[in-house]
């Protein structure tokens, strides 16, 4: 067994764990205030969840609909089976399905 090569790749793994413990831990930390600030704003203001994710839509000019299409169509792109019968068997389907 290599020593060098069994410390270096140690050494890696606990920084790369570290890193990941700081991100989750930054990443709760900032979940629970964004959830205490959204908390106490409809307990003293009435002003809902809803209301305040609109509004910072409107400010990043984004429509959280729009957003959410987008990245339906961006899950279906490029996703065409090949089979030339099952296809035609398919807009055959849908045809007599609209009439």
């Amino acid at each position: 067994m290599n020593i060098p090569l069994v410390v270096g790749a140690l050494l890696v793994s606990l920084l790369i764990f570290w890193w990941l413990l700081s991100v989750i831990k930054a990443s709760l930390k900032t979940a629970l205030l964004v959830v205490a600030v959204v908390f106490a704003l409809q307990v003293f203001t009435g002003v809902g969840p809803q209301q305040i994710f609109n509004q910072v839509g409107q400010w990043l000019g984004v429509s959280f609909t729009r957003f959410a299409a987008w990245l339906q169509n961006w899950g279906n792109k490029n996703k065409f089976d090949p089979d030339a019968k099952k296809q035609s068997l398919l807009i055959i389907m849908s045809i007599l399905i609209d009439q």
